[in-house]
């Protein structure tokens, strides 16, 4: 899965980040500050947690044997990443989706939000989509998504909608969920191919290859 190499990227960034280039002030250390030195890694802890890591993304059987087979290392930097991830809870984005219902208003700030809620529907566990999807977060995708039916110049945003959707369709908690409501969200994403922006209508085919 791809997101599982965004998530090794990400990881790598937490780890490699230059914090104080941007800085200057930062830039220079007292001597007489100690630091720690860093916890030896614990394998057996590694393998804990991330056998968790692994349960609640839900994938496949192949799949995990493939994750259990991966480098200390690389366990260790998806487990880094999922935590830098944590950083909103599902109902954050609910408060932005039913917002947004309310005023359709399109910003630096609103395509933003949208970026970050895919990344957090295509890279958090179970129980966090559980509680997107138990918090109406599909009924909130559809709906937007058919309000960017009605005008055509909400296609940047609908482009996001789409991606959302097809990451809660990559889990198997947002494909039930997707599925047991097919009637009213498979047509708006079919409807996605009478847009003219040539990615909507891309994500319209892979969505229904899904």
């Amino acid at each position: 899965m791809d997101y599982i190499e965004d998530w090794v990227d990400r990881a790598m960034s937490c780890f490699y980040r230059d914090r104080d280039k941007d800085d200057p002030g930062k830039a220079h250390v007292h001597d007489d500050v100690i630091f720690a030195p860093p916890a030896p890694l614990d394998p057996a802890k590694v393998d804990k947690d991330f056998e968790c890591l692994v349960k609640e993304l839900g994938l496949s059987e192949e799949k995990q044997q493939e994750m259990h087979d991966y480098s200390m290392e690389k366990k260790m930097s998806l487990l880094v990443s999922q935590h830098c991830l944590q950083t909103e809870d599902a109902s954050h984005f609910i408060g932005f989706l039913k917002n947004l219902q309310q005023s359709f208003v399109i910003d630096s700030n609103t395509i933003r939000q949208l970026q970050d809620l895919v990344i957090s529907l295509r890279t958090q566990n179970y129980s966090y989509l559980e509680s997107f999807l138990s918090a109406s977060g599909l009924k909130l995708l559809t709906e937007l998504l058919n309000q960017c039916h009605q005008q055509y110049t909400l296609e940047q945003p609908a482009l996001f909608f789409l991606y959302a959707l097809r990451a809660l369709l990559n889990s198997p908690n947002g494909r039930a969920a997707v599925l047991h409501d097919e009637q009213h969200v498979l047509v708006s994403i079919a409807r996605a191919v009478d847009f003219r922006d040539f990615k909507c209508k891309t994500d319209e085919i892979l969505v229904h290859q899904k």
